[in-house]
């Protein structure tokens, strides 16, 4: 195998792919480098019954879209992957998988790239580099989980797979963004007990007015809201909204309509231990779960999102035309004006209320010890601009790289025409001076 090439991607998930069909296009020398298998974080990292969250019309790659009926439905997490690896199979792309960077080096006009492929080391050399391994590819846990009595099963999301897996008992889902709430959903309509820790986090309807929610940010623009704007507005860096692919056209997810299948609604989990006392290794006896009185003011938010989001496209319509299509009647997106999702509970007993399971919807970090230390901000994440690491060095595929829509499937496609265009630029003029 020649080991030196004009470009190196780091990461064969769909923002690395996005790039490698962009340098293919041009006949550039490249290689993709996949610490396991394409896509492999869609296979293991999701629960069986997961779709995502936009249609597919917005989970195409350039140069390879489905048909063009399904363009509203989701794919299932597994049928994702499998485009995926149809992707790279239909463009011949280079990717080398098993092959786990271990480090980078500037080494001033070439980048020295040592992998690691079972019990063997190799150094790659390029001329540029582009960082596409993701920002989700470590479960995250916090602190409050060392209190947790060990007799209690202990799952990140992306260790849950279905509520089989699960012991008798009674479940607590920490967290309410996008995941916690489909997963609280799944576990009450399978018949468990769940209680629900909530979090401040936007809501949309699924659908509004004949197109999914996600069409219409499209439409009126703040999926193509910049990253020098964020600068400006730090407040439009929100959690993705609430809301789920499950179904032929997705469906709503609220903290009322869970409260409805029977899940109980509680407000942040602040600490755990005995009262007064909070320390690991204590005995279930009288351990309790405390929670913050603020579930209602998740409720509000929630409401106030889905609202402020569905007034910005009546606006949007009504410059664009006097007829408008009917609201659907949609019972998860309703207000709860007078909270009665919330449950009032701030305490809960491990033994007395016989919680078995705790599944922490936390969110991922990310790990870029592989990188140069001058490449990353304090807390261990490339500094770029607009996805400009410094000449040569790129990364694609995180959130805000360029815009809002970045960290989308079809944002990671428009984003690696345009970096990938501009690296060949800046490469070509080196070359010329």
């Amino acid at each position: 195998m020649d080991f030196k090439k004009d470009v190196i991607i780091i990461g064969a998930g769909q923002a690395g792919l996005a790039a490698s069909y962009f340098l293919r296009e041009k006949s550039i020398q490249h290689c993709v480098l996949e610490q396991q298998t394409i896509g492999s974080s869609w296979s293991t990292q999701r629960w069986d019954s997961f779709k995502m969250n936009t249609p597919n019309w917005m989970t195409w790659l350039p140069g390879l879209k489905l048909q063009e009926k399904i363009r509203d439905q989701f794919m299932t997490k597994d049928s994702f992957a499998d485009y995926l690896k149809l992707y790279a199979q239909a463009f011949q792309l280079p990717v080398e998988e098993y092959c786990k960077v271990v480090s980078i080096h500037d080494e001033g006009g070439r980048f020295i790239i040592t992998t690691e492929k079972g019990s063997y080391y190799r150094e790659w050399s390029a001329k540029a580099v582009i960082i596409a391994s993701g920002m989700m590819n470590c479960s995250r846990f916090p602190k409050l989980s060392g209190n947790v009595p060990q007799d209690i099963l202990q799952l990140h999301v992306s260790e849950y797979k279905n509520p089989g897996q699960l012991p008798d008992g009674n479940i607590l889902v920490v967290g309410g963004a996008q995941s916690g709430c489909q997963i609280a959903e799944e576990l009450a309509v399978s018949g468990c007990k769940v209680y629900l820790a909530s979090s401040k986090v936007p809501r949309a309807p699924r659908r509004y007015r004949g197109k999914d929610i996600m069409e219409w940010m499209e439409l009126i623009g703040i999926h193509d809201i910049t990253a020098a704007q964020l600068k400006e507005s730090p407040e439009l860096v929100a959690t993705r909204a609430q809301s789920s692919g499950v179904g032929l056209l997705g469906h709503t997810v609220s903290y009322q309509s869970l409260h409805h299948l029977g899940v109980t609604i509680l407000g942040r989990l602040k600490n755990i231990g005995k009262r007064g006392l909070f320390q690991p290794g204590v005995s279930m006896g009288n351990k309790s779960l405390y929670f913050a009185d603020n579930a209602k003011e998740h409720i509000r938010f929630a409401d106030e999102a889905s609202a402020f989001i569905k007034k910005a496209i009546d606006a949007y319509l009504k410059n664009q035309s006097d007829v408008l299509v009917p609201v659907e009647n949609d019972e998860a997106d309703m207000p709860d004006e007078h909270f009665h999702a919330v449950s009032g509970i701030h305490e809960l007993s491990f033994h007395s209320d016989q919680i078995s399971t705790i599944i922490w919807a936390t969110g991922f970090g990310s790990d870029f010890t592989y990188l140069p230390d001058s490449w990353l901000d304090s807390h261990g994440i490339p500094i770029h601009t607009e996805g400009k690491i410094k000449d040569g060095a790129y990364c694609l595929g995180f959130p805000w790289v360029r815009k809002k829509k970045s960290g989308l499937v079809y944002g990671a496609g428009e984003d690696a025409e345009i970096i990938v265009k501009n690296m060949l630029d800046t490469l070509h003029n080196k070359e010329k001076m």
